[in-house]
């Protein structure tokens, strides 16, 4: 892995306790190596289940580490304590798929987006009013949204004060959970834009979690696959969606809905022919 990547996950292993007795820790994740360059954006892409979100949650410190090491800017954080944790919050962000679960209903969006920079003493009252409303300008709201509470927004509008509110603090990596799965196409198509965007302005890095191939072949600069905790596969997003080596990857790019209906009922009979030849043999 390369000296300059933001991050580094080497042999990383997070496990849970099964509470039945007896029982092994259940593994989501299993020797997992990846990195994050500054200013690029990785997919990570696999079914339900297959270890996506736990990655995540290790490099944000929600998840246990049994063994491996996270590195990001040259610190091993795998294991860092909280009060070390909450001076990363301000450089490692979340975006999480549900804006209105992650987001404090009793409380005003102006307040949720001071908070955090106040907290990290990045700004006084009057300046962190400020860049609340620039913030709410960038991602596309009126000044006035400060003012108002989550529950009067819609899902799209509600996900753009979420980005607003990760990247008010001006993180280097954000950590995109599935963070359009929740939306119709039209609003997904809006904030992916609104990402690649802010992407740019910022020199952000991302690592964008999805199940959506589509989704992840439009945002990537590489791609990793994970399959059963395990990655099974990873390179550039154009070899990876064009010659994939594994066929769990041609799986997941086999699931992508085609536009034309043509095309969807020929990929269909392929399949079909396949099936039938296996079962021959």
């Amino acid at each position: 892995m390369s000296a300059e990547a933001l991050v580094r996950v080497e042999g990383l292993v997070v496990e849970y306790p099964d509470r039945r007795r007896g029982r092994a820790p259940l593994r989501a994740n299993d020797d997992v190596s990846i990195e994050i360059r500054p200013g690029e954006t990785l997919g990570l892409v696999g079914e339900s289940g297959s270890g996506k979100s736990t990655l995540g949650d290790a490099i944000l410190g929600f998840a246990p580490v049994a063994a491996g090491r996270i590195w990001f800017k040259g610190e091993d954080i795998a294991q860092a304590g909280p009060a070390r944790r909450r001076e990363l919050t301000g450089l490692i962000q979340p975006i999480f798929q549900n804006p209105f679960g992650s987001l404090n209903p009793a409380r005003t969006v102006g307040a949720t987006l001071r908070e955090g920079l106040v907290a990290h003493g990045l700004a006084n009252r009057r300046e962190a009013d400020r860049r609340v409303a620039e913030w709410l300008d960038i991602v596309g709201l009126s000044a006035d949204a400060a003012a108002r509470y989550p529950a009067d927004f819609s899902g799209g509008q509600r996900q753009r004060i979420a980005i607003a509110r990760a990247l008010i603090l001006e993180p280097e990596l954000v950590i995109c959970d599935e963070a359009v799965s929740a939306l119709d196409l039209s609003i997904q198509a809006q904030i992916l834009n609104l990402l690649s965007d802010l992407k740019r302005r910022a020199g952000l890095a991302y690592l964008f979690i999805s199940h959506d191939m589509a989704v992840v072949e439009h945002m990537s600069d590489r791609v990793v696959v994970l399959h059963r905790g395990r990655v099974v596969e990873q390179g550039p997003t154009a070899q990876i969606v064009h010659r994939p080596g594994q066929p769990y990857t041609r799986a997941l790019l086999e699931a992508v809905p085609l536009p034309d209906p043509a095309r969807q009922r020929a990929r269909r009979a392929a399949r079909l022919k396949e099936a039938g030849d296996a079962a021959e043999i």
